[in-house]
């Protein structure tokens, strides 16, 4: 009985170990997309681990998330910093466009409406940029036209990945805590999505899915 109930592969242990390394991997990429200059790097990382952790049952997974950090620096750290150049010019479009709408502007208020419809779309492709990275090997250039281009060629996919992106994004920003979890809980389930997609490239590469 005692044996059991100490057994580091019972029940209880397991779901504890995924609990903290659900909260450690969520808090890695937050404290790395915090400071700008990692957020590409950490998000390229943590949809490699996790991906690998999750469909495959990898081990070392902490490795994994360290090494391609440093491996995918060079190429995300400017994607990265890109997407949240852009991401803060497009809070401050927001902040005029629903200033207007608030004001009851008809013209306002219509691109209002438009500018949300893009927000998704912009944002779901974004999600494809470090997953892009983590399985293939891009100039920055060639990652956000090749992001973008499967983007598009999976609409329906990227308006889940954008919307599913937004709402957590919110979440985390109105209630602290759910950044303990929703980074990771964001890769478990844009992995089948986004894997799905990568699936046919990676078989044409000799790569394994």
């Amino acid at each position: 009985m005692w044996g059991n109930i100490f057994n580091p592969e019972n029940r209880f242990f397991r779901g504890l170990g995924k609990a903290v390394d659900v909260a450690a991997f969520s808090l890695l990429w937050l404290a790395g997309a915090a400071t700008v200059i990692l957020f590409g790097p950490s998000s390229a990382a943590l949809y490699d681990a996790m991906a690998r952790c999750l469909r495959k049952r990898e081990g070392r997974a902490y490795w994994r998330y360290f090494d391609t950090l440093k491996g995918s620096f060079q190429t995300a750290c400017p994607a990265g910093v890109f997407l949240a150049a852009l991401g803060a010019g497009l809070y401050f479009l927001h902040s005029w466009l629903f200033a207007g709408a608030s004001e009851g502007n008809t013209a306002r208020y219509i691109l209002y409406v438009s500018f949300w419809i893009l927000l998704i779309v912009l944002v779901g492709a974004a999600a494809y940029v470090f997953p892009v990275l983590s399985r293939f090997e891009f100039n920055v250039g060639g990652l956000l036209a090749t992001s973008f281009r499967l983007a598009m060629a999976h609409l329906p996919t990227t308006l889940l990945l954008g919307l599913m992106t937004l709402l957590f994004v919110g979440a985390v920003v109105l209630m602290w805590w759910p950044g303990l979890f929703l980074p990771y809980l964001w890769v478990r389930l844009a992995c089948p999505l986004l894997e799905r997609i990568f699936k046919p490239f990676m078989e044409e590469q000799g790569k394994t899915v």
